[in-house]
């Protein structure tokens, strides 16, 4: 009689049975890479484990194989996606403000999109442009100097100030995000009314109602 012959396997059998399928999603769900959030991923798995807990016990092994399989995949795909260098520089990109260079003042802005004017770098202009209007309401003490305020955060706060000019001030902010993140290319209309709109700025003298007094 020849001996028998055991074959070890290596991975998991694809049909488990109830408290291996809960053992292996604890395994899958305490690797580190699911630890972005820990309370809402306790949260999540501890209603994940206490639902196989109280699924029927009629129903079969399978069904319990299946929902393991699904969630592992689900929560690997997701970390992938987070993961990805690309999607760290799209997050990181988004979250710069509109004056995110040190030591550049409202003068130097203009000058670079008056430049870029003379070039027809509309982007350039378009980019510049409205740096410089938001650099010159900040030394004019109109803006609060804040760190990461985005082109539309300027827009909604200088439009209180310069009420006349609250539709121009969006349209700009809105080219001027097109622009930046790859959306759209600016035109030379459009340039050029960045650059009116920081001429009209300038001259204009906006309402302080907080401060009491206009400048």
């Amino acid at each position: 009689m020849a001996p028998r012959r055991f074959m070890i396997l290596d991975t998991p059998p694809l049909d488990p049975t109830r408290s291996e399928g809960r053992r292996l999603l604890e395994q899958e769900l305490s690797k580190p890479r699911y630890a972005v959030e820990p309370s809402l991923w306790d949260r999540f798995r501890e209603w994940l484990l206490g639902l196989l807990d109280t699924t029927g016990p009629g129903l079969p092994s399978w069904v319990f194989a299946l929902v393991v399989l699904v969630v592992i995949a689900v929560l690997a795909l997701a970390a992938v996606l987070l993961l990805r260098p690309e999607a760290r520089g799209r997050r990181s990109a988004t979250d710069r403000g509109v004056l995110d260079e040190r030591g550049v003042d409202a003068t130097a802005y203009r000058s670079r999109a008056n430049d870029a004017l003379r070039q027809g770098n509309w982007d350039a202009v378009v980019l510049d442009g409205y740096r410089a209007l938001v650099a010159a309401a900040v030394e004019r003490t109109v803006l609060d100097e804040l760190p990461g305020r985005t082109a539309h955060e300027a827009s909604v706060a200088l439009s209180r100030a310069f009420p006349n000019e609250g539709e121009a001030l969006r349209a700009g902010a809105d080219r001027f995000d097109a622009v930046r993140y790859g959306h759209g290319r600016a035109c030379e209309a459009e340039a050029r009314e960045v650059l009116a709109l920081d001429e009209r700025l300038t001259r204009a003298r906006p309402r302080l109602a907080h401060a009491g007094a206009v400048r």
